[in-house]
C-alpha cells in the first residue's frame, strides 16, 4: 500500500510538472507570436475606433500608459462618456446624468477596471500578479483545435483564454465574475488581426453576455509612445465652489420675492 501511494504520489508531481512545463511552453510561444518582446518597449498607447452596441455607433478614444494608467472617452450623441484609472483608483464622469461631476468607482466595477488597464494582460508574468493559472487542455471551438487556460485572481473569479494551437493568437476569453450574491459570464472573441511595428493586435472585440452581443469594437488607429500626460488620469475636484455659489444665488432671488 505504501509503495503504492509513494507511486501515485510520485505521478501526480510528474504530471503537474509536465503540465507547467506545457503551460510556459505555450506562453511562450503565444508571446513570440504577437510580439511581446516588441510590445513592452512601448511606454504608452493610444487607441482610437468606434463601438457599436445598442443600435448606436460612437466614436472612442483609449490612453494607456505603464504602468497601469488608463482613460476611456466615448462620445455618445453630444456628450463624452469618461472611465478612468489611475493605478489605484478608479472614477467616471456621466454627463447625461445632469452632472459633469467625476464618480469614484468602488468594489467589483474597480477590480475589473484595474485588469482592463494592465498594460500586457493577465496572461504576462501572471505569477508576479498573483494569478492561479494552468493549462486545462485542448478542445474544439468552431472547428479550430485551441488551448483552453483557466485563471483565478484573489476574489476567485474565473478566466478562461482560447489560444489557437496552430497560429498561437487569443481567440476568446471568457470570465466568470462574483458580482455580490449572483455570478456573470462575459464573453470576449478576437478577430481582425493585423501587424504593427512587429505586434500582432485584434482591431476587433465582440463582447457578449449571456450569449447576446452587447458591443462591438473596431480599432482604425494605435499609436505607440506618444507623450501622455499623467494629469489625464486624475480624478478632478468637483465642481463645490460653483454649486455654492448656485445655492446663495437661489437664496437671493427667494428672499427678494418674498420682500416683493
Amino acid at each position: 500500500m505504501k509503495n503504492l501511494l509513494s507511486l501515485l504520489f510520485a505521478t501526480f508531481i510528474v504530471i503537474s510538472g509536465l503540465q507547467a512545463q506545457d503551460l510556459n511552453e505555450i506562453l511562450d510561444t503565444y508571446f513570440e507570436t504577437i510580439g511581446q518582446e516588441n510590445f513592452v518597449k512601448h511606454k504608452t498607447m493610444i487607441a482610437k475606433g468606434k463601438t457599436i452596441g445598442q443600435g448606436m455607433e460612437n466614436d472612442f478614444t483609449i490612453w494607456q500608459k505603464r504602468p497601469d494608467s488608463f482613460r476611456l472617452e466615448v462620445n455618445i450623441q453630444g456628450t463624452s462618456m469618461t472611465q478612468v484609472f489611475d493605478g489605484e483608483k478608479g472614477w467616471y464622469t456621466a454627463p447625461w446624468t445632469g452632472s459633469t461631476d467625476p464618480i469614484e468607482i468602488t468594489g467589483f466595477q474597480l477590480s475589473s477596471m484595474e485588469k482592463q488597464a494592465d498594460f500586457d494582460g493577465m496572461l504576462y508574468n501572471y505569477k508576479e500578479k498573483g494569478y492561479e493559472t494552468e493549462l486545462v487542455g485542448t478542445e474544439e471551438m468552431e472547428g479550430t483545435e485551441v488551448f483552453k487556460i483557466k485563471q483565478l485572481d484573489q476574489e476567485e473569479n474565473e478566466y478562461f483564454h482560447y489560444i489557437d494551437s496552430d497560429n498561437f493568437v487569443l481567440l476568446k476569453t471568457t470570465s466568470k465574475l462574483k458580482v455580490d450574491d449572483s455570478e456573470i459570464e462575459i464573453e470576449t472573441l478576437y478577430s481582425n488581426y493585423k501587424e504593427q511595428e512587429g505586434i500582432i493586435i485584434a482591431f476587433s472585440m465582440e463582447t457578449r453576455q449571456n450569449g447576446q452581443t452587447v458591443r462591438q469594437i473596431n480599432m482604425e488607429e494605435i499609436i505607440f509612445d506618444e507623450e501622455i500626460d499623467d494629469s489625464m488620469f486624475v480624478m478632478p475636484e468637483k465642481q463645490e465652489i460653483q454649486e455654492e455659489g448656485g445655492e446663495e444665488e437661489k437664496e437671493d432671488v427667494d428672499k427678494k420675492e418674498k420682500e416683493e
